[in-house]
């Protein structure tokens, strides 16, 4: 099955057009919105959908439950003059009561505070392999959202692959990794006798204060366990705040990095000022992201050859040919070039989060014992280096070779979200993380919240997890108050990218855990969480 999703556009009344746009091993088919409810102001969105390689392993609530699913939400623009003029694209706001789970799934809506904005559809018992779904139903409240009765209404239904990472203990830390730089490591200040022993990170909220008393360099963490010192707490302590995602808490997290076909398909939702602020170019021809006439380290967004007034249709053209999103146009490629604004933008479009780099470090390791120097797929040993790609910029590309895109690999740039799994791999040879999360080591730079909020380690973070409402400001910047800003003071990098050595893929490196970098550069990306209901 090709990787995909479908969008379609759809009339209150009368389905018009099929808009078939691409992201990474997923589809939604057959849109159409059924059932109307005048009196309750509601209409359900039905929809079919597919993918590969989902999972579900039974023991739910336990440290090994754990399923893939599908996070599903739609945008919808509406006219009042019967399709002469049309609204910018906006969130549906959905109920958790009257939808309807196709046989062999069951849905969550992911949220506790009534208002919806999406569903998570996965397995309802255990089993593993692809899964294709009919009619299935997201009964979406459009009279919330200042739908009329009468209003016309386009559609446009979003799917984008994710992995449930249980409640549980893990350990933060390998107790080796040392590379140099600010907030270079996590070490528990209750063990003098080795401060570099991993820590166990338990339903505890834990202080956390910057080194000053010589056991670690400056801007190094310690992690202080409050039972450790029973109420005689170090005087610099500082605490996380009681919402802050430490890992322990279950969550769903992105399976793969944000791709090139996603990313695209978000800036077609945008306005035109929206668009200007999370691309680095609008010129005809040009490739949006790395502000480039020609593709740059495999970044294939392209703006097309006229420039409208209003918002641009952007393609993904990896091959240079002027034709859009054609079978080889890089759209399951991961997207590079991306802010930590675009990111967080991203992340509250999709009525995501950011994650942390606690959870960067569970989603890699589980509870599994702490291996020295270890990779997210749980060992220190990296495989022979990429040299080739088979198929390039296909939903099929896939390297010659190895486990993690680094430096020593070839060709430069970010790979297919998931190119290093196929039908036989391993864990280690596919470079999963325990919970089946690809390129958490190398590809691109992961963009997690840092428990510090700035470089220096001065204070900790205020990030209290909350989960993005599906809008932007009118400017295209994410609107959730306590997510690091425009400084990107609180947002930093974990797990390598493929232009630094292998020793930056590693768990447990923060070397640049807390840098604030705000610019786009070629090796940056991103991935997405979701706070567990």
């Amino acid at each position: 099955m090709k990787r995909r999703y479908y969008i379609l556009l759809v009339l209150f009344f009368l389905a018009v057009a099929a808009d078939n746009s691409f992201a990474n091993n997923i589809a939604v088919e057959n849109v159409s919105l059924v059932d109307k409810d005048t009196g309750a102001n509601t209409y359900d969105i039905q929809f079919d959908t597919a993918w590969d390689n989902s999972w579900f392993i039974t023991g739910a609530p336990s440290a090994t439950a754990n399923w893939d699913a599908a996070w599903v939400f739609a945008k919808f623009s509406k006219s009042t003059d019967g399709g002469a003029t049309w609204s910018d694209w906006a969130h549906c706001t959905l109920l958790n009561t009257g939808s309807s789970a196709p046989t062999g799934s069951q849905m969550s809506f992911g949220d506790t505070s009534g208002v919806y904005k999406g569903a998570f559809i996965y397995r309802s018992s255990a089993g593993s392999g692809s899964v294709d779904w009919n009619d299935a139903e997201i009964r979406w409240a459009y009279g919330t959202d200042s739908v009329g009765d009468t209003d016309t209404v386009k559609i446009k239904v979003f799917a984008i692959e994710m992995a449930y990472i249980p409640t549980a203990n893990f350990y933060v830390g390998d107790g080796t990794n040392r590379t140099g730089g600010s907030n270079s490591h996590f070490f528990d200040a209750a063990d003098l006798l080795d401060p570099r022993d991993p820590v166990l990170v338990t339903s505890t909220q834990p202080y956390i204060s910057n080194v000053s008393n010589g056991l670690g360099t400056a801007g190094d963490i310690t992690w202080v366990n409050e039972s450790t010192y029973a109420g005689n707490l170090p005087a610099s302590r500082a605490q996380l705040g009681a919402s802050y995602p430490t890992g322990y808490n279950a969550f769903y997290i992105m399976k793969y990095e944000i791709s090139q076909g996603q990313y695209r398909d978000f800036l077609n939702t945008l306005t035109r000022t929206q668009q200007n602020n999370r691309t680095a170019s609008q010129t005809a021809s040009q490739y949006v992201m790395s502000n480039s006439a020609s593709v740059s380290y495999r970044s294939g967004i392209r703006a097309p050859a006229s420039i409208p007034s209003g918002a641009i249709t952007f393609g993904c053209d990896l091959d240079a040919d002027a034709t859009f999103n054609e079978s080889d146009d890089g759209e399951w490629i991961a997207c590079n070039y991306l802010s930590w604004m675009d990111v967080v933008a991203y992340a509250d479009w999709a009525a995501l989060r950011p994650f942390t780099e606690l959870e960067f470090e569970k989603a890699c390791r589980g509870g599994q014992t702490v291996v020295n120097n270890e990779y997210a797929w749980g060992d220190a040993t990296v495989e022979s280096a990429t040299t080739s790609l088979a198929n390039g910029g296909t939903t099929s590309e896939a390297p010659n070779q190895g486990n993690l895109n680094y430096s020593s690999s070839s060709p430069d740039g970010p790979y297919r979200v998931g190119s290093f799994a196929d039908a036989s791999s391993t864990r280690a040879n596919s470079g999963a993380g325990y919970y089946g999360i690809m390129e958490l080591s190398g590809n691109l730079w992961e963009r997690p919240v840092s428990v510090m909020s700035s470089q220096t380690g001065t204070t900790v973070s205020a990030f209290d997890g909350s989960n993005g409402d599906g809008s932007l400001s009118s400017t295209g910047f994410a609107t959730n108050s306590n997510w690091p800003g425009a400084d990107a003071q609180g947002g930093g990098f974990r797990g390598g990218n493929w232009s630094h050595g292998a020793t930056y893929a590693r768990v447990s490196d923060r070397s640049v855990a807390a840098s604030a970098y705000t610019n786009r550069i070629g090796n940056y990306g991103g991935r997405c969480a979701r706070t567990s209901p």
